[in-house]
């Protein structure tokens, strides 16, 4: 459920930042950043499951510490958002956006590797590169 609801935050975000075909300005990054923070806000009134906002607040920090919206770094973000987060970056290259196309897996499973202890947990990316080299037929693919 919490990988699900995740991006809600979103909603508090332009469309045409958010849709947007190009590069995005400063200032458009500036609003995109606030999207974890809006959809933690929105996930914590859930008095049966307050800790849905886990997700959504942290699924943007790295593992180095240089994400957003708090810079928590390692073992500080919580498990959940460091799974979440390389779930969501293998779906954002492996799913059509309105300034690209779905990446080849070959560049999905670089870029993984490439984040690892960086960018994502070294864990769960690991795991992540077993499941691309697992999927022979890219099937996982959102396209």
């Amino acid at each position: 459920m919490m990988g699900l609801l995740h991006d809600v935050g979103k909603i508090g975000v332009p469309d045409e930042v958010i849709n947007k075909p190009g590069r995005l300005t400063d200032e458009e990054y500036e609003l995109i950043k606030k999207h974890p923070a809006i959809g933690s806000g929105i996930l914590e009134s859930i008095e049966e499951r307050p800790s849905l906002s886990v997700g959504a607040r942290w699924h943007h920090e790295r593992y180095d510490g240089g994400g957003y919206p708090d810079g928590i770094a390692g073992e500080e973000i919580p498990e959940e958002a460091r799974i979440i987060a390389v779930a969501d970056a293998y779906d954002a290259m492996t799913s059509s956006r309105s300034y690209r196309s779905v990446m080849p897996q070959e560049k999905v499973r670089s870029e993984i590797e490439k984040g690892m202890g960086t960018q994502f947990d070294p864990r769960f990316a690991k795991i992540m590169l077993q499941m691309i080299d697992e999927d022979k037929n890219y099937k996982l693919c959102g396209k």
